[in-house]
């Protein structure tokens, strides 16, 4: 296994999962705290918090598929298969 290759997609995965979970939930979230009567979902209009994040995910996958390829142990591609579910856990819990 050369040790470049195996760092720099370790390190898009992780950056990836750390832009998923920067980008969870809405940066309007505190609005019903002051005024119950205002909805967040009437808010926030734009989709683009949802299309990063869902190509954060993307990413994330990808980086996942490529470390499995690199990686030659039948272990380390079942550590690559929990990265995967990782990043979808991840994905799913932020968009709550």
């Amino acid at each position: 296994m050369k040790r470049l290759p195996f760092l720099a997609t370790l390190a898009v995965y992780l950056l990836a999962l750390l832009g998923i979970t920067l980008l969870g939930g809405s940066k309007y979230d505190w609005m019903p705290d002051v005024d119950p009567t205002v909805s967040v979902k009437a808010v926030e209009t734009s989709g683009n918090r949802d299309l990063v994040a869902s190509l954060l995910l993307a990413t994330a996958l990808c980086a996942a598929a490529i470390l499995a390829r690199l990686l030659e142990s039948r272990r380390a591609r079942v550590a690559a298969l929990i990265l995967v579910s990782l990043a979808v856990v991840l994905y799913l819990i932020s968009r709550t």
